[in-house]
């Protein structure tokens, strides 16, 4: 059986990959990064804070599913990120918005894969 990642493990790489997006999308392009009407910036620590709380509820999802086999996992990862690519869509710009996806793909794909369940493999026996 090979050993799960940490959490905590899976929520630092996250984080610093999101933040990686953010920092070469708007410091570095200049994107103005803001959603929302009224529009709302969205900072570095709404980034930092976002990405641990997914992962954080992730988590919680995956012990829910604990029992269930690695497909409910995956269709559940694959439904709640296609639903939350619905929030990206309230962006003030072509820029922001595909930064946003870019964000929610960074995390939601680092998320699913770095919590996702391991199994022992069922080997037979000779």
């Amino acid at each position: 059986m090979s050993r799960p990642v940490p959490v905590w493990l899976v929520a630092v790489v996250a984080t610093a990959l999101a933040l990686a997006v953010w920092v070469l999308a708007v410091p570095v392009a200049g994107v103005d990064l803001a959603a929302g009407d009224p529009a709302q910036t969205v900072g570095a620590a709404s980034v930092v804070l976002t990405t641990l709380v997914a992962t954080l509820g992730a988590w919680g999802v995956r012990t829910l599913l604990r029992r269930r086999t690695a497909a409910a996992w995956w269709l559940t990862c694959g439904t709640v990120l296609a639903v939350s690519l619905l929030g990206p869509l309230g962006g003030t710009s072509p820029a922001a918005v595909g930064t946003l996806v870019a964000l929610h793909l960074v995390v939601g794909t680092t998320v699913a894969v770095g919590l996702r369940p391991r199994r022992a493999l069922d080997v037979p026996e000779k």
